[in-house]
């Protein structure tokens, strides 16, 4: 575990705990049911903050894969948005 890891952690068991309750870091890195749970209700609270330093941790713990941008449209042609077009 890096240490951006550990902050990220760190950070989000202290503003978990003032929403949620207490939340045991160890438990959350090992014990994958209990992270579901914890990660569960902070989306359920719906505290934006909290949410995204809830999604940062679980892309370090490796929970979450980033999606991929492969089906977005590709724009073909000339760019006619702009000053001298």
């Amino acid at each position: 575990m890096d240490n951006q890891c550990l902050v990220v952690l760190s950070k989000f068991s202290v503003a978990a705990r003032k929403v949620v309750g207490a939340v045991n870091p160890a438990k959350l890195i090992k014990d994958r049911q209990y992270a579901t749970q914890v990660f569960e209700q902070v989306d359920a609270l719906g505290d934006e903050e909290l949410i995204l330093l809830s999604l940062d941790l679980q892309l370090l713990l490796g929970l979450l894969t980033p999606a991929s941008n492969d089906n977005a449209p590709v724009m073909q042609g000339k760019y006619m948005m702009g000053a001298r077009s």
